[in-house]
């Protein structure tokens, strides 16, 4: 492409383009204990294993709802339970 304006106009778009994958991938939502599906607390209660939940966030994804739990364990262990909307666990990730 010889065109100046045209590898302008191309660098524009593709700035664009990358903006707004950032942009879309930050939708997840602080939510509070009380907020969250029994069924998704009864699976984060399950794999908490004598912790206590920190935090949990919420993210629209593809397969839909889904809850990430942040769990602070004993002897300063911590570790994420990822709960579909309908209970399923998805990952469960323990961190030293």
């Amino acid at each position: 492409m010889k065109n100046p304006a045209g590898q302008i106009a191309l660098v524009t778009a593709l700035v664009a383009v990358v903006s707004g994958c950032a942009t879309f991938h930050s939708d997840e939502v602080t939510v509070p204990w009380n907020s969250v599906p029994s069924v998704v607390q009864s699976t984060i209660d399950a794999h908490k294993y004598g912790g206590v939940v920190s935090n949990v966030e919420m993210e629209r994804k593809k397969c839909g709802l889904v809850y990430e739990a942040k769990v602070q364990g004993q002897a300063g262990r911590c570790s994420e339970v990822t709960v579909a909307e309908d209970g399923q666990l998805l990952k469960y990730k323990s961190e030293k």
